[in-house]
């Protein structure tokens, strides 16, 4: 039983007959011309089945796709109104023109519905007619959802390979349905590789990790049915990925701690999103791995973090100046910022610290834009040429330029 069916309507009444009372929905959409909507009373006349509400909606020309579509979408509109899951609403598109049948396919493809079919092997004109009546035979396996996945493999391959790993997340819930077993199997990898590498974006290192190395075991699997070089090459790729994930992991004791490995990702996190043409967050991260590579080193040199520095750790020459201006009167502990923090690590005689005035203009000059861009204090956007010089500039004081990007389909 379904609660709800969209019918195509048109030809002989007796194989909707059976669809009907086979699903018996309690309400039925027909989906007809002017001429076939004369015929639902033929199928319902003498029917061992009626639904409760039956409605319909009547393209304007039944050989024109686009009118048949358009009128198929306001079948799919109307039952939305019905506030019926999708999962209890079939689709038969038995009846009517080719056109007819092809547009219902269209506008109901995208969703989570059932699809039915019925035919038969007796028909008239010597098998080329229609079928004959009392051999009528349900298929409902004939889901055309089978090739529209082919299509949306497509797509995800295109999606996955842009980093919208999102969008490929939604379209892959969409498809929990009966699917060809190579492509459910293709799917079940990929989910978890989109999800594994969203969240790294996102900085969540340890659930990453945890759906990087479901994704490698799927993905071994696939494999052993389904022999493919570029496939077996995404499988060697992964290896290394989750290394790396596990080397953050490990080195910053579960992102507790801080280690350089974490200025590495920031860094490769921008040039991400500089290739995605997001250069305010781009920019955003490498002003962030600037300022934690100072932190960093700062911490190995002096002792404590840049937050909760006592007087006694500034060196005697900047000893004065920096109590005036960063000394908390409550804890007399000084909270130093960017500049500070490179200041104090080159009277250390820390290498960092000498290399940062030697970058001295080139910094003063990321500083000003990011003070100006609207995710900073100001409201301008940050230019592509702007992010690229940013990053050139940070990853040769850090001495950082190798690119670990994210693996393609």
């Amino acid at each position: 039983m379904s609660k709800l069916m969209i019918m195509s309507i048109g030809g002989s009444p007796e194989p909707l007959k059976k669809s009907i009372a086979e699903h018996q929905p309690e309400t039925l959409i027909f989906f007809a011309s002017h001429d076939s909507i004369l015929k639902t009373g033929e199928v319902l006349q003498g029917a061992v089945y009626k639904p409760n509400k039956i409605e319909s909606e009547i393209t304007e020309n039944p050989n024109s796709l686009f009118e048949c579509y358009k009128a198929a979408k306001r079948c799919v509109d109307r039952a939305a109104r019905h506030e019926i899951p999708e999962q209890d609403i079939i689709v038969d598109y038995t009846g009517g023109t080719k056109v007819m049948s092809a547009a219902l396919l269209l506008a109901t493809v995208g969703y989570a519905y059932d699809f039915n079919y019925v035919g038969g092997e007796t028909r008239s004109k010597d098998g080329l007619g229609v079928v004959q009546n009392g051999h009528e035979k349900m298929y409902s396996d004939m889901n055309p959802w089978s090739a529209f996945a082919e299509e949306e493999r497509r797509q995800v391959v295109i999606l996955f390979n842009a980093r919208r790993y999102s969008a490929v997340i939604q379209i892959l819930d969409l498809c929990k349905r009966e699917l060809p077993t190579q492509i459910s199997t293709f799917f079940q990898f990929v989910r978890p590789l989109a999800n594994g590498f969203l969240l790294w974006e996102q900085f969540r290192h340890k659930e990453a990790l945890d759906c990087l190395k479901k994704g490698a075991v799927q993905l071994s699997d696939y494999l052993k049915h389904y022999t493919n070089e570029n496939y077996q090459r995404l499988s060697d790729e992964l290896k290394g990925h989750i290394d790396f994930l596990s080397e953050i992991m490990a080195k910053t004791n579960g992102m507790q701690l801080f280690d350089l490995i974490l200025v590495k990702e920031l860094i490769n996190n921008a040039r991400r999103r500089i290739a995605d043409k997001r250069y305010d967050d781009a920019s955003a991260r490498i002003y962030r791995a600037l300022e934690l590579y100072g932190q960093i080193c700062f911490e190995k040199k002096i002792g404590c973090t840049t937050d909760k520095v006592k007087p006694a750790k500034i060196p005697q020459e900047l000893h004065n100046e920096f109590m005036r201006k960063y000394r908390d009167p409550h804890t007399e502990m000084m909270k130093l910022p960017l500049q500070a923090t490179y200041e104090v690590l080159r009277a250390a005689g820390h290498e960092a610290g000498k290399r940062f005035y030697e970058y001295e203009a080139k910094i003063k000059n990321i500083q000003s834009s990011r003070n100006k861009s609207i995710l900073a204090h100001g409201i301008q956007p940050v230019n592509e040429r702007t992010a690229n010089d940013t990053l050139e500039t940070v990853t040769g004081f850090c001495q950082m330029t190798d690119y670990f990007d994210f693996p393609q389909l």
